[in-house]
């Protein structure tokens, strides 16, 4: 099946890469399931059977039928080609600036402004289609309906040339000035040499309103520039130093002093032919025009480099690329027609870039691409925006802040399930261990007994008691199990001492309780309903009779699952202060051979964020556990929660309190552990937070 994929990304040069590499993978994700591939070359391969190709399926019949007649008027090979669309916008503040101390007409100046770069950015296109053309080669069945097929081949940019997607020749289009431009494409639409303005296939359009006359009337936002072929080598189809090279050769068309006549611009459409259509390695047509620009350029470049802070040398890209204008091999053309002599094997070759591009895009498929540097569950709540066409944006990165927006409905989400659903107090609850008790025990639902203690001296008063007994040493205030120590079989008193100093260290109250002996599920709560549900097994590695427990450590830390804290599936096993104190309860030592199959212990606790696996038991669980889950969120008054509750047998039903204990709540409840699961069906909770929150979103086919 043959189609056209489109994406809208951002601004910023490394943005439009990030948002790139995370759309890709999207697609190439969806690709590989229907056993499909992205083709990455601008110019579509052999298609065997012609009517594959349909126009795009729209609602609006109107839209469907101007399709209809595109592809009757211009062929169906030409609606298969794909290329980059660059959106340019003059910097609004100096664009405003400009527009105060020169003129009383801000529309009229901004469109002097814009239609000014675009008489420019015409005149000089040739010099760019001659570094960055990449169509050299077509397939033999390749055509379109008024140019026919290419005349010869190889030619520098096919898609750029007469047989690529152009208008008949008895188009014409003025640029002298506004006005003028405004009614030549009005004039050819009523002579009925256009069914629509946007039929008119410039390769640069003033953009930012419905039609031509509201242009006008309302002022030009941007350009669009649309004569960039795919770069088949990238995977994206051009490259981070091309971005920069483009902004900075516009930066350098602004400030370049010159007047374009509609003459020129006349002249300037034969370079532009002339050159799409000559052979890769001949040489620039008439380089002495460009001579001038090419001043400007290099100032420019050479002046953004002294005064601004890149990630690259425009400088060094600039005058890269001004060497392919010596050296005609070194364009994308010139380097595709010394590597393959027909489209035949170029289209060999391109089928095996396909599948490398996505092969790349669908390595660490948990992670989002682009947005590595982000928590797991914040990567999967973008890509499942972004999948469901939920607009996305990073309100702030560090803190983990989504803008989510859906027909100008917005929601704000930190952390992937912080949203403004949930009350401020709820939080503070969870996070105060004893509150979460005390309001628990009020509710009839059983928590673990134990008591409270402000000082060391205190809690160290209390060893006697606790000293040949099952028990959890915890901070009042905790999440993501910082600082919670479990001893199944009581311990010794300078171990007591070492893990009481441990949870005082992340609060100046703790909490000593009775350890209830059963298996820990953590249920996951939205809006009052459990939407998943997981064991967790504590972190552990299993003994081979030949390492040691810290190569054991090192050997599992190597598995790709495994990460820094919510960045990854699994988190890295350490060898820490509570890791030494399991081992020594278990006479061990991190230089301990253990035997083969052995089940070493790292941790008590079964938090995942400190080295634990999770496994799914979302269809196994007993509904009288769920309910036990929705009742706690329900007195803690919170919208999304992680309930854990150790339970004796969840798979039957409980015949009294002793059955299970809720041993805590917490806020912003670890989605990654339902998200990705070690075992088991992953849940899919991103989708089912965004439904929440935007009860008006279409429901989706099941």
């Amino acid at each position: 099946m043959s189609a056209r994929t489109y994406y809208t990304t951002a601004v910023n040069p490394e943005e439009i890469m990030q948002w790139f590499s995370a759309l890709h993978q999207i697609t190439h994700s969806t690709l590989k399931a229907n056993n499909e591939l992205l083709w990455p070359y601008s110019l579509p391969p052999h298609v065997e059977d012609p009517n594959q190709v349909q126009p795009a399926q729209l609602d609006n019949q109107k839209e469907f039928q101007y399709r209809q007649y595109l592809m009757g008027k211009y062929g169906k090979n030409v609606q298969l080609i794909s290329g980059i669309h660059f959106n340019f916008q003059i910097n609004p503040l100096l664009l405003e600036e400009k527009i105060k101390n020169y003129s009383a007409n801000p529309i009229l100046t901004t469109n002097g402004l814009y239609l000014e770069l675009m008489r420019k950015y015409l005149y000089y296109r040739w010099v760019l289609t001659f570094m960055l053309g990449a169509t050299p080669f077509s397939s033999e069945d390749y055509s379109t309906t008024i140019y026919g097929q290419p005349d010869k081949l190889p030619m520098r940019s096919i898609r750029q040339s007469r047989y690529g997607y152009q208008n008949s020749p008895d188009v014409k289009v003025s640029y002298n000035d506004f006005h003028s431009l405004v009614n030549s494409v009005e004039e050819n639409v009523q002579m009925g040499k256009l069914m629509l303005e946007k039929e008119l296939y410039q390769d640069v359009r003033l953009r930012g309103q419905k039609s031509y006359r509201d242009l006008l009337n309302k002022g030009t936002d941007y350009l669009e520039l649309r004569n960039f072929d795919l770069n088949p080598w990238t995977p994206y189809g051009m490259t981070l130093s091309d971005m920069y090279f483009i902004k900075v050769w516009l930066i350098a068309l602004l400030v370049h002093d010159q007047e374009i006549t509609d003459e020129d611009i006349l002249a300037s459409n034969t370079r532009q032919r002339l050159t799409a259509e000559s052979h890769p390695l001949d040489p620039l047509i008439q380089p002495s025009l460009f001579d001038g620009f090419k001043k400007t350029l290099i100032q420019v470049a050479e002046c953004l480099d002294q005064n601004h802070s890149t990630e690259q040398s425009v400088t060094s890209i600039v005058s890269e690329k001004i060497s392919i204008l010596a050296n005609p091999s070194k364009s994308l053309s010139g380097q595709i027609v010394q590597l393959y002599p027909d489209f035949s094997s170029l289209s060999s070759s391109l089928v095996k870039i396909a599948k490398d591009q996505q092969a790349l895009s669908l390595k660490a498929p948990y992670q989002l691409h682009g947005f590595e540097f982000l928590e797991l569950s914040t990567q999967d709540l973008i890509k499942q925006a972004m999948t469901m066409g939920v607009g996305v944006s990073l309100v702030d990165p560090e803190d983990q802040i989504l803008k989510l927006e859906f027909n100008q409905h917005i929601e704000f989400v930190k952390n992937a399930n912080m949203t403004s659903k949930d009350s401020l107090i709820s939080y503070f609850i969870m996070d105060n261990k004893l509150a979460t008790k005390k309001i628990l025990d009020e509710h009839n639902l059983r928590t673990p007994r134990g008591q409270v203690f402000s000082s060391r001296k205190k809690a160290m008063a209390a060893y006697p008691h606790y000293s040949n007994q099952a028990f959890v040493i915890k901070p009042k205030n905790t999440n993501y199990g910082l600082g919670i120590t479990l001893f199944k079989e009581g311990a010794s008193l300078e171990v007591y001492q070492q893990a009481v100093s441990e949870a005082f260290q992340h609060d100046k109250t703790i909490l000593i309780e009775e350890y209830i002996e059963g298996t820990e599920i953590r249920f996951y709560v939205q809006d009052g309903k459990v939407l998943a549900a997981c064991e967790r097994q504590s972190a552990h590695v299993m003994g081979d009779g030949k390492h040691t427990i810290q190569e054991l450590i090192d050997l599992e830390n190597k598995n790709p699952l495994r990460g820094i804290k919510h960045i990854a599936p699994l988190t890295y096993l350490e060898l820490g202060p509570i890791e030494r104190l399991t081992l020594k309860e278990q006479n061990l030592s991190g230089d301990s051979i253990p035997m083969k199959d052995q089940r070493v212990l790292l941790r008590n606790n079964s938090n995942v964020s400190s080295g634990g696996i999770a496994i799914d038991r979302t269809q196994s669980v007993h509904p009288d556990y769920l309910e036990i889950a929705q009742s706690a969120a329900k007195s803690l008054e919170t919208f999304i929660c992680g309930v854990d509750i150790i339970i004796k047998n969840s798979a039957l039903p409980i015949k009294d309190s002793s059955d299970y204990a809720i041993l805590e709540a917490n806020y912003n409840p670890m989605m990654s552990l339902h998200l990705f699961p070690a075992q088991g069906q992953a849940q899919p909770l991103s989708r089912f937070l965004i439904e929440a929150l935007f009860p008006e979103y279409p429901a989706k086919p099941s």
